[in-house]
């Protein structure tokens, strides 16, 4: 079971990694459950309860980063750690964020259901 999960979070790396490059999301968003549920415990949302907690929400915020203009280069992914259901990868990033420079060090969780991405964690470091 661990080899499909990495396999549909490696694939959901990879597009979200692309919806970043482009401002295209489309084909990570098709990969989300319904009753998607999204963590980002850094930033202005530290020590507070920040979730989106079904993928319209989700979508909306994605949507809200293509307007804006934020765009991320990811590195492929340089350490991978996974259990039966959960998926982290850890990578660089570099780009622009709010029309300010951002480079980084990241980890992505994602929470595997079937085939789909179920759950989100984001650590990103601190981006206000």
């Amino acid at each position: 079971m661990e080899g499909k999960n990495l396999k549909t979070a490696r694939q959901a790396f990879d597009y979200l990694a692309q919806g970043w490059a482009t401002g295209n999301f489309q084909p990570f968003i098709e990969m989300l459950t319904e009753d998607v549920v999204f963590w980002l415990p850094v930033g202005k949302q530290r020590d507070t309860d920040f979730t989106y907690e079904d993928k319209q929400q989700l979508i909306t915020r994605l949507k809200t980063r293509t307007v804006t203009g934020d765009r991320l280069l990811f590195s492929p992914p340089d350490r991978i750690t996974s259990n039966a259901t959960t998926v982290t990868l850890e990578f660089a990033t570099q780009g622009t964020i709010r029309q300010q420079p951002f480079q980084g060090r990241n980890i992505i969780s994602f929470d595997i259901t079937g085939e789909k991405i179920s759950g989100i964690r984001e650590y990103f470091g601190d981006i206000d």
